[in-house]
Protein backbone atom coordinates (compact mmCIF):
# COMPACT_ATOMS: atom_id res chain seq x y z
CA UNK A 1 0.00 0.00 0.00
CA UNK A 2 1.53 3.32 -1.04
CA UNK A 3 1.85 6.19 1.41
CA UNK A 4 -0.17 9.37 0.97
CA UNK A 5 2.15 12.37 1.37
CA UNK A 6 1.42 14.95 4.07
CA UNK A 7 3.88 17.55 2.80
CA UNK A 8 3.23 20.62 0.66
CA UNK A 9 -0.52 20.13 0.83
CA UNK A 10 -3.49 22.39 1.40
CA UNK A 11 -5.13 20.90 4.48
CA UNK A 12 -8.47 21.93 5.98
CA UNK A 13 -9.31 21.00 9.58
CA UNK A 14 -12.81 21.42 10.97
CA UNK A 15 -12.63 21.71 14.74
CA UNK A 16 -9.01 22.79 14.47
CA UNK A 17 -9.19 24.97 17.59
CA UNK A 18 -10.21 22.04 19.78
CA UNK A 19 -8.27 19.46 21.73
CA UNK A 20 -7.27 16.95 19.04
CA UNK A 21 -7.62 19.47 16.21
CA UNK A 22 -5.06 21.87 17.68
CA UNK A 23 -2.45 19.10 17.94
CA UNK A 24 -3.20 18.11 14.37
CA UNK A 25 -2.78 21.73 13.29
CA UNK A 26 0.62 21.95 14.99
CA UNK A 27 1.81 18.78 13.26
CA UNK A 28 1.07 20.24 9.81
CA UNK A 29 2.24 23.85 10.26
CA UNK A 30 5.81 23.45 9.07
CA UNK A 31 5.29 22.09 5.55
CA UNK A 32 1.68 22.79 4.58
CA UNK A 33 -0.94 25.47 4.13
CA UNK A 34 -3.72 24.92 6.68
CA UNK A 35 -7.25 26.27 6.92
CA UNK A 36 -9.01 25.91 10.27
CA UNK A 37 -12.80 26.03 10.54
CA UNK A 38 -14.10 26.32 14.09
CA UNK A 39 -16.81 28.32 15.85
CA UNK A 40 -15.01 27.80 19.20
CA UNK A 41 -18.21 26.53 20.81
CA UNK A 42 -16.27 24.75 23.58
CA UNK A 43 -13.36 27.16 23.81
CA UNK A 44 -10.16 27.42 21.81
CA UNK A 45 -6.53 26.31 21.84
CA UNK A 46 -5.57 28.59 18.94
CA UNK A 47 -3.90 31.13 21.25
CA UNK A 48 -1.66 28.37 22.65
CA UNK A 49 -0.71 27.27 19.13
CA UNK A 50 0.04 30.86 18.09
CA UNK A 51 2.28 31.29 21.12
CA UNK A 52 4.15 28.07 20.28
CA UNK A 53 4.50 28.88 16.55
CA UNK A 54 4.43 32.69 16.29
CA UNK A 55 6.13 32.82 12.88
CA UNK A 56 3.56 30.49 11.31
CA UNK A 57 0.61 32.81 12.03
CA UNK A 58 -0.90 33.98 9.78
CA UNK A 59 1.60 32.88 7.10
CA UNK A 60 0.69 29.17 7.04
CA UNK A 61 -2.72 29.29 8.72
CA UNK A 62 -6.06 30.59 7.54
CA UNK A 63 -8.53 30.67 10.46
CA UNK A 64 -12.28 30.85 9.79
CA UNK A 65 -14.65 31.29 12.73
CA UNK A 66 -17.80 29.74 11.29
CA UNK A 67 -20.29 27.00 12.10
CA UNK A 68 -20.35 23.92 9.86
CA UNK A 69 -24.14 24.07 9.89
CA UNK A 70 -23.81 27.12 7.61
CA UNK A 71 -23.55 25.46 4.20
CA UNK A 72 -23.19 28.65 2.15
CA UNK A 73 -20.21 29.89 4.20
CA UNK A 74 -18.61 26.45 4.01
CA UNK A 75 -18.84 26.49 0.23
CA UNK A 76 -17.29 29.97 -0.01
CA UNK A 77 -14.32 28.90 2.12
CA UNK A 78 -13.77 25.69 0.16
CA UNK A 79 -13.90 27.49 -3.18
CA UNK A 80 -11.37 30.06 -1.99
CA UNK A 81 -8.93 27.77 -0.13
CA UNK A 82 -9.23 24.73 -2.44
CA UNK A 83 -8.21 22.05 0.12
CA UNK A 84 -6.66 18.75 -0.93
CA UNK A 85 -7.10 16.96 2.40
CA UNK A 86 -9.97 17.46 4.87
CA UNK A 87 -9.85 16.40 8.51
CA UNK A 88 -13.34 16.55 9.97
CA UNK A 89 -13.07 16.84 13.76
CA UNK A 90 -15.78 19.43 14.43
CA UNK A 91 -18.61 18.14 16.58
CA UNK A 92 -20.48 18.31 19.85
CA UNK A 93 -19.38 15.82 22.52
CA UNK A 94 -19.43 15.38 26.29
CA UNK A 95 -22.16 13.54 28.18
CA UNK A 96 -23.54 16.64 29.92
CA UNK A 97 -23.87 18.56 26.64
CA UNK A 98 -25.45 15.57 24.93
CA UNK A 99 -28.03 15.18 27.70
CA UNK A 100 -28.89 18.87 27.91
CA UNK A 101 -28.92 19.79 24.22
CA UNK A 102 -29.45 16.70 22.04
CA UNK A 103 -30.92 18.75 19.17
CA UNK A 104 -27.72 20.79 18.96
CA UNK A 105 -25.74 17.53 18.93
CA UNK A 106 -27.74 16.24 15.95
CA UNK A 107 -27.61 19.60 14.17
CA UNK A 108 -23.80 19.87 14.29
CA UNK A 109 -22.71 16.23 14.16
CA UNK A 110 -25.21 15.04 11.58
CA UNK A 111 -26.48 18.04 9.60
CA UNK A 112 -23.10 19.78 9.78
CA UNK A 113 -21.38 16.65 8.46
CA UNK A 114 -23.94 16.39 5.66
CA UNK A 115 -23.29 20.03 4.74
CA UNK A 116 -19.56 19.32 4.66
CA UNK A 117 -20.03 16.29 2.42
CA UNK A 118 -22.25 18.22 0.00
CA UNK A 119 -19.70 21.03 -0.10
CA UNK A 120 -16.85 18.63 -0.88
CA UNK A 121 -18.92 17.08 -3.66
CA UNK A 122 -19.31 20.50 -5.32
CA UNK A 123 -15.58 21.14 -5.73
CA UNK A 124 -12.90 19.03 -7.39
CA UNK A 125 -9.84 19.62 -5.21
CA UNK A 126 -10.36 17.27 -2.24
CA UNK A 127 -8.49 13.98 -2.61
CA UNK A 128 -8.97 12.54 0.86
CA UNK A 129 -11.28 12.93 3.88
CA UNK A 130 -10.41 11.77 7.39
CA UNK A 131 -13.44 11.66 9.68
CA UNK A 132 -13.09 11.57 13.47
CA UNK A 133 -15.73 9.18 14.79
CA UNK A 134 -16.12 7.55 18.19
CA UNK A 135 -16.14 4.24 20.04
CA UNK A 136 -19.67 5.16 21.15
CA UNK A 137 -20.96 3.77 17.84
CA UNK A 138 -20.39 0.26 19.28
CA UNK A 139 -23.11 0.84 21.87
CA UNK A 140 -23.24 -0.03 25.60
CA UNK A 141 -20.49 -2.65 25.50
CA UNK A 142 -17.40 -2.12 23.37
CA UNK A 143 -14.86 -4.73 24.47
CA UNK A 144 -12.28 -5.73 21.86
CA UNK A 145 -14.72 -5.28 18.99
CA UNK A 146 -13.14 -4.98 15.57
CA UNK A 147 -14.18 -2.50 12.91
CA UNK A 148 -16.47 -5.00 11.18
CA UNK A 149 -18.56 -5.58 14.31
CA UNK A 150 -22.19 -4.55 14.21
CA UNK A 151 -22.92 -1.10 15.63
CA UNK A 152 -25.74 -1.03 18.18
CA UNK A 153 -27.42 2.03 19.69
CA UNK A 154 -29.53 2.41 22.83
CA UNK A 155 -33.18 3.40 22.89
CA UNK A 156 -34.21 6.64 21.18
CA UNK A 157 -35.78 7.73 24.48
CA UNK A 158 -32.35 7.95 26.09
CA UNK A 159 -30.77 11.25 24.89
CA UNK A 160 -27.26 9.92 25.54
CA UNK A 161 -27.45 7.96 22.29
CA UNK A 162 -28.13 11.04 20.17
CA UNK A 163 -24.35 11.54 20.10
CA UNK A 164 -23.47 8.00 19.04
CA UNK A 165 -26.26 7.92 16.46
CA UNK A 166 -25.23 11.26 14.95
CA UNK A 167 -21.61 10.11 14.63
CA UNK A 168 -22.60 6.77 13.12
CA UNK A 169 -24.87 8.38 10.53
CA UNK A 170 -22.07 10.78 9.65
CA UNK A 171 -19.88 7.74 8.94
CA UNK A 172 -22.52 6.58 6.46
CA UNK A 173 -22.57 10.04 4.86
CA UNK A 174 -18.84 10.04 4.14
CA UNK A 175 -18.82 6.43 2.95
CA UNK A 176 -21.66 7.36 0.58
CA UNK A 177 -19.61 10.34 -0.62
CA UNK A 178 -16.71 8.03 -1.40
CA UNK A 179 -18.89 5.57 -3.29
CA UNK A 180 -20.70 8.19 -5.33
CA UNK A 181 -17.89 10.66 -6.01
CA UNK A 182 -14.75 8.56 -5.58
CA UNK A 183 -13.28 10.78 -2.86
CA UNK A 184 -11.11 8.63 -0.58
CA UNK A 185 -12.55 8.44 2.94
CA UNK A 186 -10.88 7.12 6.10
CA UNK A 187 -12.64 6.93 9.47
CA UNK A 188 -10.98 6.83 12.88
CA UNK A 189 -13.04 5.68 15.87
CA UNK A 190 -11.44 7.27 18.93
CA UNK A 191 -11.36 5.53 22.31
CA UNK A 192 -11.13 7.95 25.26
CA UNK A 193 -8.42 10.37 24.20
CA UNK A 194 -6.88 12.58 26.90
CA UNK A 195 -3.91 14.82 27.61
CA UNK A 196 -2.75 18.44 27.91
CA UNK A 197 -5.00 21.13 26.37
CA UNK A 198 -8.15 19.03 26.70
CA UNK A 199 -11.30 21.14 26.67
CA UNK A 200 -14.57 20.06 28.25
CA UNK A 201 -15.59 17.59 30.93
CA UNK A 202 -13.56 14.44 30.25
CA UNK A 203 -12.96 12.24 33.28
CA UNK A 204 -9.17 12.64 33.40
CA UNK A 205 -9.42 16.40 32.81
CA UNK A 206 -11.93 16.72 35.66
CA UNK A 207 -10.07 14.39 38.02
CA UNK A 208 -6.76 16.19 37.47
CA UNK A 209 -8.28 19.64 37.89
CA UNK A 210 -10.19 18.79 41.06
CA UNK A 211 -7.43 16.72 42.65
CA UNK A 212 -4.94 19.59 42.29
CA UNK A 213 -7.51 21.83 43.98
CA UNK A 214 -8.15 19.16 46.65
CA UNK A 215 -11.83 19.08 45.74
CA UNK A 216 -13.97 15.89 45.76
CA UNK A 217 -13.88 13.63 42.70
CA UNK A 218 -17.30 12.50 41.50
CA UNK A 219 -17.74 8.83 40.59
CA UNK A 220 -20.97 7.80 38.89
CA UNK A 221 -22.74 4.61 39.86
CA UNK A 222 -20.36 2.16 41.58
CA UNK A 223 -17.35 3.21 39.49
CA UNK A 224 -16.85 -0.21 37.94
CA UNK A 225 -17.11 1.13 34.36
CA UNK A 226 -13.97 0.28 32.40
CA UNK A 227 -12.26 2.59 29.93
CA UNK A 228 -9.03 2.21 27.95
CA UNK A 229 -7.34 5.61 27.81
CA UNK A 230 -5.35 6.88 24.81
CA UNK A 231 -2.83 9.69 25.25
CA UNK A 232 -3.11 12.51 22.71
CA UNK A 233 0.23 11.87 20.95
CA UNK A 234 -0.68 8.21 20.42
CA UNK A 235 -4.03 9.30 18.98
CA UNK A 236 -2.26 11.79 16.71
CA UNK A 237 0.12 9.09 15.52
CA UNK A 238 -2.83 6.85 14.71
CA UNK A 239 -4.49 9.65 12.74
CA UNK A 240 -1.37 10.30 10.71
CA UNK A 241 -0.94 6.59 9.96
CA UNK A 242 -4.49 6.11 8.68
CA UNK A 243 -4.17 9.31 6.63
CA UNK A 244 -1.01 8.09 4.92
CA UNK A 245 -1.69 4.37 4.67
CA UNK A 246 -5.29 3.68 5.60
CA UNK A 247 -8.50 2.73 3.86
CA UNK A 248 -11.84 2.23 5.57
CA UNK A 249 -12.47 2.32 9.33
CA UNK A 250 -9.92 2.06 12.17
CA UNK A 251 -10.16 1.90 15.95
CA UNK A 252 -7.66 4.31 17.54
CA UNK A 253 -6.82 3.70 21.18
CA UNK A 254 -4.60 2.03 23.76
CA UNK A 255 -6.17 -1.28 24.82
CA UNK A 256 -3.57 -2.05 27.50
CA UNK A 257 -4.24 1.19 29.40
CA UNK A 258 -7.63 0.23 30.87
CA UNK A 259 -8.96 0.98 34.35
CA UNK A 260 -12.26 1.23 36.19
CA UNK A 261 -13.51 4.73 36.99
CA UNK A 262 -12.61 4.21 40.64
CA UNK A 263 -9.18 2.91 39.69
CA UNK A 264 -8.59 5.94 37.47
CA UNK A 265 -9.58 8.37 40.23
CA UNK A 266 -7.29 6.66 42.73
CA UNK A 267 -4.38 6.75 40.26
CA UNK A 268 -4.83 10.51 39.76
CA UNK A 269 -4.96 11.02 43.54
CA UNK A 270 -1.80 8.98 43.96
CA UNK A 271 0.16 10.92 41.34
CA UNK A 272 -1.04 14.35 42.54
CA UNK A 273 -0.70 13.39 46.23
CA UNK A 274 -4.10 15.01 46.65
CA UNK A 275 -6.30 15.02 49.73
CA UNK A 276 -9.45 14.89 47.63
CA UNK A 277 -12.19 12.45 48.58
CA UNK A 278 -14.28 10.27 46.30
CA UNK A 279 -18.01 10.85 46.23
CA UNK A 280 -20.45 8.52 44.48
CA UNK A 281 -23.54 9.68 42.61
CA UNK A 282 -26.23 7.77 40.70
CA UNK A 283 -26.23 7.88 36.91
CA UNK A 284 -28.76 10.19 35.27
CA UNK A 285 -28.57 8.32 31.97
CA UNK A 286 -27.41 5.00 30.57
CA UNK A 287 -23.68 4.34 30.44
CA UNK A 288 -21.13 2.33 28.52
CA UNK A 289 -19.92 -0.38 30.88
CA UNK A 290 -16.78 -1.39 28.98
CA UNK A 291 -14.84 0.45 26.29
CA UNK A 292 -11.60 -1.25 25.21
CA UNK A 293 -10.51 -1.24 21.55
CA UNK A 294 -9.32 -3.95 19.22
CA UNK A 295 -6.48 -2.27 17.29
CA UNK A 296 -5.22 -5.21 15.21
CA UNK A 297 -6.17 -3.52 11.93
CA UNK A 298 -4.34 -0.30 12.81
CA UNK A 299 -1.38 -2.17 14.28
CA UNK A 300 -0.91 -3.90 10.92
CA UNK A 301 -0.10 -0.45 9.50
CA UNK A 302 2.60 0.12 12.13
CA UNK A 303 0.63 1.69 14.98
CA UNK A 304 1.84 1.03 18.52
CA UNK A 305 0.78 3.18 21.51
CA UNK A 306 3.79 4.48 23.44
CA UNK A 307 2.49 6.39 26.46
CA UNK A 308 1.31 4.51 29.55
CA UNK A 309 -1.68 5.80 31.49
CA UNK A 310 0.49 6.71 34.47
CA UNK A 311 2.93 8.66 32.28
CA UNK A 312 0.14 10.37 30.36
CA UNK A 313 -1.63 11.47 33.52
CA UNK A 314 1.65 12.81 34.93
CA UNK A 315 2.20 14.84 31.73
CA UNK A 316 -1.37 16.16 31.93
CA UNK A 317 -0.90 17.16 35.57
CA UNK A 318 2.36 18.97 34.78
CA UNK A 319 0.67 20.90 31.97
CA UNK A 320 -2.33 21.85 34.10
CA UNK A 321 -0.06 23.11 36.87
CA UNK A 322 2.00 25.11 34.35
CA UNK A 323 -0.99 27.08 33.08
CA UNK A 324 -2.33 27.73 36.57
CA UNK A 325 0.90 28.69 38.33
Amino acid sequence: MSNFSLKNKKILITGGSGFIGSYLLESFLEKNQVCVIDNEYRGSNISLTKKKFPKKFPKNVNFQNIDITNESELLQIFKKFKPEIVFHLAGIAGVSTVLNDPMRVIDVNLIGSYNLAKTIAKIDTVKKIIYASTSEVYGPTAYQLDEDSFTTQGTAYDPRWSYATSKLFAEHIFVALERQYGIKTVIGRFFNVYGPKQIGSGAIHEFVKRSIENKPLTIYDDGSQIRAWCYITDCLNGLQIITQKGSGIYNIGSPTEALTSVGLAKLVLEITKSKSKLIFKPLNSSDVRVRVPNIEKLSALGYSPKISLREGIAKTIDWYKSINS
